[in-house]
């Protein structure tokens, strides 16, 4: 009878140990498919790879990898032609987009490309042309419409097209019992940050006072425990 008792304790734990093992397979392939360093094998882009903008657009440009879930730290983006026509927004280039500014009317190449393996690329051309009207100074960063609930603070910003200083950029509120500065001493700027007060809705403007341009954001405020069933405008933009 003792024989048949460790017969079965031996049997049982021998199930548990292939049952453990067996998990750990699995779970542990899991981890292997989202692993960060998975270097991608092909690139393509997502979209047209001539792309038409104007002087002071800026527009994303997208590839995608494969496998889908390769690191994108292994892609690198470069101007190759054209530098004085256009740039990047920012100083991160290893990415599966990046944000192109257009800064004169003429034709330039990007190309994005896995590091170590250059032959795998793509390249887009990009064909800026003048803009029509008054050249511009200053442009929207983002969307220009906001949704925000009651005692949020949020910012807005422009960027610059052309040299401008600071203190030439200055924000007004249409409706201050909605939304308000987040200070009273910091107005001015290319970015600036504000507080929602009370439900409703007003107009955030950001004026080049050297030129008079201006640059108007329209803020949705909501109550934060309001019943949103019903706003589906708000919940579809309220990431935004």
């Amino acid at each position: 009878m003792k024989k048949i008792k460790n017969s079965l304790k031996i049997k049982t734990w021998s199930l548990f140990l292939l049952l453990a093992l067996t998990l750990t397979a699995m779970f542990g392939s899991a981890a292997q498919a989202d692993y960060d360093w998975v270097r991608p094998t092909s690139i393509k882009a997502v979209g047209k790879k001539k792309v038409t903008m104007k002087v002071g657009e800026e527009r994303k440009l997208r590839v995608r990898m494969d496998p889908v879930h390769a690191d994108d730290d292994f892609l690198r983006w470069k101007i190759v032609s054209g530098k004085k026509y256009v740039r990047f927004d920012d100083f991160d280039r290893s990415d599966d987009s990046i944000d192109i500014v257009a800064k004169k009317a003429g034709t330039a190449k990007v190309r994005c490309y896995i590091n170590g393996k250059t032959s795998k690329q793509v390249t887009f051309t990009i064909k800026v042309k003048k803009a029509s009207g008054k050249k511009k100074t200053i442009a929207a960063k983002g969307s220009t419409t906001k949704y925000e609930e009651v005692y949020d603070d949020f910012d807005l910003e422009v960027r610059k097209l052309t040299a401008v200083s600071n203190k030439y950029l200055k924000w007004t509120i249409a409706d201050k019992k909605i939304v308000d500065f987040e200070s009273p001493y910091m107005t001015k700027g290319t970015e600036v940050d504000f507080i929602a007060k009370k439900a409703g809705t007003t107009k955030i403007t950001c004026t080049n006072t050297k030129t008079n341009e201006k640059i108007s954001f329209t803020v949705q405020v909501v109550n934060r425990f309001d019943d949103f069933d019903d706003n589906d405008d708000f919940w579809e933009h309220y990431d935004d």
